[in-house]
């Protein structure tokens, strides 16, 4: 069983409005398919591109999705889910609410997703110590208002590259 199904499971991604215009549902098979895909060939047709976010304006699904992406970066992932995720969470912490989103009544999105992110932060940096430290620290930069823990990880991660001096 798989940490990130649990989480997915937890929500009524039915009663929650996507950015293609239906209600999340369906979202819960694009995420089993992206969870399970051993191939990029596996990921055509399932993405959360225009779900979560159009051009970067955020749906109401947005911030529920932030810890089934979070839980599933620690979990065994195909290299092309992962960049997909880590790009999606950049999206989501840089965005900010569509206007229909807004006239709903839910102006703060971005903030829900930063506040999100924030509740899982160390699976960014397990997700840069042990996997794609640059989108990691991309998204940090905007989540994590550790500054000192931040430079101590990279500090510590250019010391184990070879990047720095010794210590």
């Amino acid at each position: 069983m798989r940490t990130s199904l649990l989480e997915l499971a937890r929500r009524d991604w039915s009663a929650l409005r996507c950015g293609c215009g239906q209600s999340g549902a369906h979202l819960t098979d694009t995420f089993a398919k992206l969870l399970d895909a051993r191939s990029t060939q596996e990921m055509i047709g399932h993405t959360l591109e225009n779900h979560l976010e159009v051009q970067s304006m955020l749906f109401e699904v947005a911030p529920h999705a932030v810890p089934v992406m979070l839980t599933a970066l620690g979990e065994e992932l195909h290299d092309a889910v992962r960049r997909h995720f880590l790009g999606m969470l950049e999206y989501l912490v840089t965005g900010e609410s569509h206007r229909s989103e807004i006239e709903a009544g839910r102006p703060d999105l971005e903030e829900q997703c930063v506040a999100a992110v924030r509740e899982g932060i160390l699976a960014l940096y397990a997700e840069a110590v042990s996997g794609n430290a640059e989108a990691a620290f991309d998204i940090l930069e905007f989540v994590d208002e550790d500054e000192d823990r931040r430079e101590y990880y990279r500090q510590a991660l250019s010391w184990r590259d070879g990047k720095a001096g010794k210590r």
